[in-house]
């Protein structure tokens, strides 16, 4: 999980970066819409890394009782 969410991290500052070279307002766009849907998928991971966390906390409350 941690290897996605770097990777698509690493994509989405890729793609700002091609953003002052983009030469036409459609290229400018397709970049734009680019690291938007990375950002998404950061965001999902983001909310799955938190799931998972706190299932763990969980079962380590239990435990303790």
């Amino acid at each position: 999980m941690t290897n996605q969410l770097n990777e698509n991290i690493v994509a989405v500052k890729g793609t700002l970066e091609l953003v002052d070279t983009s030469i036409t307002e459609d290229e400018l766009h397709e970049l734009l819409l680019k690291a938007i849907e990375r950002m998404d998928v950061i965001q999902r991971l983001s909310n799955d890394m938190v799931v998972a966390l706190k299932n763990c906390f969980d079962k380590m409350e239990g435990i303790k009782k």
